[in-house]
């Protein structure tokens, strides 16, 4: 009988420090899962500093290791989601090369699958980041959960291990917005969770700076948030009801003469730019979303292909 292919995705951009000890890592967990066969995919996202003559390196010493070069950067989100629409295994992980998610915990992640998820998330439930940034990122999941009405898991990040089952619907997902993590709850029938310590990163700088973290979180916020129209709604109605209430029973008994029209103009004044300015902008990334996924054009653009 056939053992089972376990796709081990690593997206990689400018991580030459860290390459060589995620192969040995990953290798090192991988040739112990006896039971199964595997193979370590690079995705390399146009990567400048050498990165790519070092994949192409392992991939000339090690014929499980296969590589696909993109033709030019295409960012994070579009990597991790091409990463497992092009998964060939029975079930796809992925592990980011910068190692702060530790390829250890592979084996729970299987050992989860193995009892029927299609779905195994890996979550952190600590950190050795800097602790600004993780309350930030709790900060940030609860807005998305609460004021987006998202679902999304606190501190699940893109350290999971995917179905067949799910990674042939991820296939079938055409869009220029791609938002993984949200498409992993939307589509996952039996999602589990393996929690784990996450590392600092190994070598090298990060990648992410708040523009990017803003730009990632609004782009999953555009995409997958169902309800946010109608939380618009009753917020400018909630708003306009408060703004009648202080005007009949706070402004209007005790302002009188020229106070009265000039507070009358200011209140309505800015509350009114302010509630148009928010709505145009949510607006407008929607449109922008809309217009981008009805261009018919390429997600991602390879250059070529190893071992694959």
């Amino acid at each position: 009988m056939d053992k089972k292919l376990l796709s081990v995705c690593v997206p990689v951009y400018n991580e030459a420090e860290n390459i060589a000890a995620a192969y040995e890592r990953i290798t090192a967990v991988m040739s112990s899962l006896c039971a199964y066969d595997y193979e370590i995919v690079f995705f390399d996202d146009g990567s400048t500093d050498g990165s790519a003559e070092l994949i192409e390196g392992l991939c000339r010493s090690d014929e499980k290791v296969r590589a696909v070069f993109y033709a030019r950067n295409f960012g994070y989100s579009k990597t991790v989601f091409y990463c497992m629409q092009q998964a060939k295994g029975d079930a796809a992980i992925i592990v980011h090369c910068d190692l702060q998610n530790p390829p250890e915990e592979i084996p729970k992640l299987v050992e989860k699958w193995e009892q029927g998820a299609d779905v195994a998330l890996g979550v952190k439930n600590k950190s050795r980041e800097n602790r600004l940034m993780y309350f930030l990122r709790t900060l940030a999941y609860f807005v998305m959960n609460f004021v987006f009405g998202m679902h999304m898991v606190p501190h699940a990040t893109e350290f999971e291990l995917l179905d067949r089952s799910v990674l042939d619907v991820l296939r079938d997902i055409h869009t220029q917005n791609p938002y993984l993590r949200g498409y992993i709850l939307e589509y996952g029938r039996h999602i589990e969770k393996v929690y784990y310590v996450q590392d600092k990163r190994r070598g090298g700088s990060t990648h992410f700076n708040l523009k990017k973290y803003y730009e990632f979180a609004l782009g999953g916020i555009v995409s997958m948030s169902r309800c946010l129209p109608r939380r618009f709604i009753l917020f400018s109605v909630i708003s306009i009801l408060a703004l009648l209430v202080e005007f009949f029973a706070r402004f209007l008994p005790a302002a009188s003469g020229e106070v009265f029209w000039s507070g009358l103009l200011l209140r309505f004044g800015v509350f009114s730019a302010l509630l148009l300015i928010l709505l145009v902008s949510i607006l407008f990334e929607y449109i922008l979303t809309l217009i981008n996924n009805t261009e018919d054009k390429p997600f991602i653009i390879e250059d070529r292909r190893i071992n694959y």
